[in-house]
């Protein structure tokens, strides 16, 4: 087990130059939706440089694919389940015509980012960063854009992110 800091450059360099690493697994954020309005900083250095800094390093050490956990906020308040149910909300973000959740069915992986947060401004900037690495440097990707995840240091009273904790809390 390593433990450190996704924004040091010179311990991720240590790292991937010490060890042969065919796939990254990115999985490290600061998952604070609704507080990252007030943290913009520390989320934008934690999610979106601190995922440069490993990325460069996969790319520098030419790693086989890089797996970024993304997060559903980047489609915006359409992630909110009251927005989900409101046949009103449009998932428009240009002036093409509007289509509805209640017309579609939900929510499609399809649909265009619109993220309306810091949070999930850093991760879909860093999608796109990924976009540009692929194309520069060849690097392959895949992203997951999860709902609801759950781990160490989680805040369990988050009533809209956090489905572990609404049942733990029940």
């Amino acid at each position: 087990c390593m433990r450190g800091d996704i924004k040091d450059a010179v311990l991720l360099d240590r790292i991937f130059a010490d060890h042969k690493i065919d796939f990254v697994y990115h999985l490290a954020a600061y998952a604070a939706e609704g507080l990252s309005h007030f943290v913009r900083s520390f989320n934008y250095r934690t999610n979106l440089v601190g995922s440069v800094e490993l990325l460069n390093q996969a790319v520098k050490h030419k790693v086989g694919c890089f797996v970024f956990t993304s997060s559903i906020a980047v489609y915006g308040s359409i992630n909110d389940l009251s927005q989900m149910q409101n046949p009103v909300r449009s998932l428009a973000t240009s002036g093409a015509k509007a289509k509805h959740v209640s017309e579609r069915g939900g929510l499609s992986e399809t649909d265009p980012p619109a993220p309306e947060d810091p949070y999930g401004i850093a991760k879909y900037a860093f999608e796109l960063d990924l976009h540009a690495a692929r194309e520069l440097f060849g690097i392959d990707f895949v992203v997951f854009r999860p709902h609801n995840v759950y781990g160490p240091h989680q805040n369990m009273f988050d009533k809209y992110r956090n489905v572990v904790g609404i049942f733990f809390n029940q």
